[in-house]
């Protein structure tokens, strides 16, 4: 998600909850977040779904608390929404990595193959991952 400076996120609630502002702001950020995600993760999957026809059943945006992404066992891809903290092409490497899992349930050559078809540089993003991921998870 790239913001403008001028970017600006109103938040309405009545005068009598000011002292639990806070967590309402938090709360009305993470639900936006959560659709963002929703509409960028669709759009990812249309994008990469054809090409190989990895196809999920389903589309869940969550709160994990130590993963990006999972595929399950009837091809349902779950996904983190604090990915929308990170830069794009992370969200994509995430999304192309859920993906593969529909054909390849493991981390082998063949896996690993199939996401570098769809993202040659998955490596760099995957690095990136490791590096930076922690700080990410701490959230909002």
């Amino acid at each position: 998600m790239q913001l403008s400076s001028d970017f600006q996120f109103v938040v309405r609630a009545p005068a009598c909850v000011s002292e639990n502002s806070s967590d309402l702001i938090r709360l009305a950020l993470e639900k936006y977040m959560k659709q963002q995600a929703r509409q960028q993760a669709a759009w990812l999957i249309e994008k990469h779904t054809a090409k190989h026809h990895l196809i999920p059943r389903g589309l869940r945006i969550k709160t994990l608390k130590s993963r990006w992404g999972s595929c399950g066992p009837h091809n349902d891809i779950n996904l983190n929404w604090l990915l929308m903290l990170a830069p794009p092409v992370i969200f994509e490497y995430v999304v192309i990595h859920e993906l593969c899992h529909i054909k390849h349930k493991n981390h082998s050559k063949e896996f690993w193959h199939l996401v570098a078809d769809h993202m040659p540089d998955y490596l760099q993003h995957r690095q990136w991952l490791k590096q930076h991921g922690s700080s990410l998870m701490q959230g909002l």
